[in-house]
């Protein structure tokens, strides 16, 4: 009887377990029809072309210039670093991670300030095609990827590097976005502006130098300094191609405050200026002197003729990247 008991009990178990776990023909009957591979790659590059809009605005003028100055600085060696014998195929390698460093800083900033309802209104005026006022994201899916996005980029940089300027920016961010920090005073706005080019300066760098391995030194740091005022007396290049939606939004910029033809003498007559002490701070010589006075008397000859020539009206398109003498200094001085 015990064993007739044990046989009983094992077919029961083996039946208890056909019920349980089905065969794969039933398996494959009740499971749920998935999409096909070509509707998730739609989804895939839906979701990555929504990235690439938040963005894309400030690829040229932040992305592409902070990783050109992130690399030429660790590339320069004991003049800006710790490194004194800097490795050329090692620095380049190291491109990516940049890049990616600066992305990453840069979306953050670019989903805190875009989700907002005065954001969406001006973007309506000046940039229809990004992702919320085209309706490719709601406000409130946008505050639930930047909650995701906070914490991945946070534990990359504790991998790359810039941990302390990403923690910074993202404080800059906070006051610049969530407490209208650039609406009321374009000086104010300047400065948090300022601040976080030389974050973006100064990460760049650690990440391109080799985080763990390499630091700045006090030069460089003085060098940051000089980002930092570049950025401050020039900022308002970027507020001549969007005055009407900062008028939609009532934010007060130099163009609106001051109008359009003193907005652009207040552009070029700095950019003078810094075109002489990039290449004095770095004692370059002379197609280092060369190449920053022609940029900078390209820049700033553009905006004042563009005045002239518009009556100060119209957008901007000749004047770009604001410290890309800061850039093309660092690039010429390994020469």
């Amino acid at each position: 009887m015990a064993r007739m008991n044990v046989k009983q009990e094992s077919k029961k178990v083996v039946s208890d377990s056909a019920v349980a776990f089905p065969s794969p023909s039933v398996m494959s009957q009740n499971k749920p029809v998935s999409r096909d591979w070509s509707t998730q790659m739609q989804s895939i590059r839906f979701n990555m072309n929504t990235l690439w809009l938040i963005t894309r605005n400030d690829l040229k003028s932040i992305v592409l210039p902070e990783t050109a100055f992130g690399i030429f600085s660790a590339l320069s060696g004991p003049l800006l670093t710790t490194n004194d014998q800097p490795s050329l195929i090692t620095i380049l390698a190291r491109i990516p991670q940049v890049i990616l460093w600066n992305w990453m800083n840069l979306l953050i900033f670019h989903i805190a300030n875009q989700r907002l309802p005065a954001s969406i209104l001006e973007d309506s005026v000046n940039k229809p095609w990004r992702a919320l006022p085209s309706r490719r994201l709601t406000p409130d899916s946008a505050r639930r990827l930047l909650l995701g996005v906070i914490p991945v980029v946070f534990l990359s940089t504790l991998h790359l590097g810039g941990v302390e300027e990403t923690v910074l920016m993202k404080v800059l961010t906070w006051i610049y976005n969530d407490l209208s920090g650039a609406d009321e005073n374009y000086i104010v706005r300047n400065l948090i502006n300022c601040a976080g080019f030389m974050c973006y300066s100064s990460g760049a760098t650690i990440v391109a130098a080799g985080y763990g391995s390499h630091a700045l030194n006090p030069r460089a740091h003085i060098g940051l300094c000089i980002v930092g005022a570049i950025i401050f007396s020039t900022l308002q290049m970027q507020d001549m191609a969007d005055v009407e939606g900062d008028k939609a939004r009532g934010r007060r910029t130099s163009p609106l405050v001051h109008g359009d033809g003193v907005a652009r003498w207040s552009i070029a007559l700095p950019v003078a200026l810094w075109s002489v002490v990039c290449p004095w701070f770095w004692n370059l010589g002379m197609w280092g002197w060369a190449a920053s006075l022609v940029a900078g008397g390209v820049l700033g000859g553009e905006g004042v003729g563009t005045a002239w020539c518009r009556g100060g009206q119209g957008d901007v398109e000749g004047l770009v990247w604001v410290d890309d003498d800061v850039v093309s200094a660092a690039a010429v001085q390994r020469l």
